[in-house]
């Protein structure tokens, strides 16, 4: 009890460090999950309330300036929240259920909004984010490295054996990996975030030390995402290139970032160079989906899917898509979503569906309207860009799988919540 109040009274005394300690808890979270028994969405949680009420502590003796926490996207996932409140009356509705999904829906982007705009004010602090986010990715493909050479710990082994993990990972391509993660696709999309987010970053950043390093951190992304054995990773570093040449507003960097994109689809399209090795093998199976059997499982099902959801204009309640059988609701799906947005479909019906895809357009439209109109300093527009860019990305994988797991979730709503906090960054750039 006296080193926890020690810690508190530290915690609200260097309380402007504290969304580094909120960003990086989530990682911190995954590792200990990992060896021991942690509720991993439920300490989450935890934590981010915790520091965001230690905050408000704060704020009684130490004034704290929220006026740029009055932003876009706070006022947009208020409005999602408002809705989500309202799936309560949803007749399937399970409370459990709620309670557990409702902090990806809208507790962290909404915390992030609030956080992030009050504590990133300088180019320095997203470079912070970078460094922080850096050492986990290092972390996390090392341990994907382990698992590949020198085997699985006895808890992976009952993931794999005892929880069924076997048939999704041990498949005709050989082993996916998945670190600290829940499953390979999370750690494959995670390290695509990651090598997408530091490729654009690494010609934005001044430092040549951070730029060596970004690049040893790139190398190690890459090569968590090829032995994630994930084909939904690559949406994210062509999803993200394809914003990124959109956003350039300069001829050059549209030429080499069209000619990249062009070379990357040429090569896993219509070549077969490298399909010797069974990580590029699979990864070229996902530009060619109708000759993938599993692609067109999916496809079937969704198809099973929309029939199910005719009469489900409000969905089967929130958090009761996937896996809900342990909640034991009025109505279960028949067919569970395999990925995010149809997880937001079944969960929310077609009218959040609609209601979801308004709000997340409008989002990355007033994102990219910073970027474009209100953001001067290259080298932050740059990086903010480059976070923009792996949210697109991930929207796009977020279609093929459920990859709204942690933490790509803290990494997602950071990305959007620092777009808004760049112009007053910018502004404080030009002072």
């Amino acid at each position: 009890m006296p080193i926890m109040a020690i810690f508190i009274i530290l915690l609200i005394k260097y309380s402007y460090h504290s969304f580094y300690m909120l960003f990086a808890s989530h990682f911190l979270l995954l590792i200990g999950g990992g060896y021991v028994d942690i509720k991993i969405g439920a300490m989450s949680l935890i934590a981010t309330l915790s520091i965001f009420f230690l905050i408000l502590i704060r704020n009684i003796y130490q004034h704290i300036s929220w006026k740029n926490s009055f932003n876009a996207m706070l006022l947009i996932y208020l409005l999602w929240l408002v809705f989500c409140v309202a799936e309560i009356m949803n007749p399937n509705n399970v409370q459990e259920a709620w309670d557990i999904a409702i902090p990806q829906y809208a507790v962290y982007p909404i915390v992030c909004a609030i956080l992030v705009p009050v504590y990133i004010k300088k180019t320095r602090n997203i470079e912070y984010l970078l460094i922080i986010w850096s050492i986990f990715i290092l972390i996390f493909a090392a341990k994907g490295y382990w698992q590949k050479n020198h085997g699985f710990n006895s808890r992976e082994l009952y993931f794999l054996y005892v929880l069924g993990g076997a048939k999704t990972h041990f498949i005709w391509s050989g082993i996916r990996f998945f670190s600290f993660f829940s499953d390979a696709a999370n750690f494959g999309v995670h390290m695509a975030m990651a090598a997408t987010c530091y490729t654009i970053s690494l010609f934005y950043i001044k430092n040549n030390w951070l730029k060596l390093y970004f690049v040893a951190v790139i190398i190690a992304s890459i090569y968590g995402m090829g032995i994630s054995g994930t084909r939904a990773a690559m949406a994210i570093p062509l999803g993200g290139l394809a914003l990124f040449i959109i956003l350039s507003y300069n001829w050059r960097i549209f030429l080499l970032g069209l000619i990249a994109f062009l070379s990357i689809f040429i090569f896993f399209r219509y070549t077969e160079i490298g399909d010797d090795n069974q990580y590029v093998h699979k990864m070229r199976t996902a530009f060619a989906p109708t000759e993938d059997a599993s692609y067109m499982v999916r496809i079937e099902n969704r198809k099973k899917i929309r029939e199910y959801m005719a009469n489900k204009p409000f969905g089967y309640g929130i958090g009761l898509g996937s896996k809900a059988e342990r909640f034991k609701p009025k109505e279960l799906i028949a067919t569970p979503p395999d990925s995010w947005l149809v997880n937001v479909w079944t969960d929310t019906g077609i009218v959040g569906l609609i209601f979801f895809f308004i709000l997340h357009i409008t989002l990355f439209a007033l994102c990219a309207w910073n970027l474009r109109f209100k953001i001067n300093d290259n080298q932050l527009k740059g990086l903010l860009t480059a976070w923009l860019c792996v949210n697109a990305g991930f929207f796009i994988a977020a279609y093929a799988n459920d990859v709204m797991q942690y933490p790509n979730s803290i990494i997602l709503y950071t990305g959007f919540a620092l777009c808004f906090a760049g112009p007053h960054i910018d502004k404080s750039i030009e002072k």
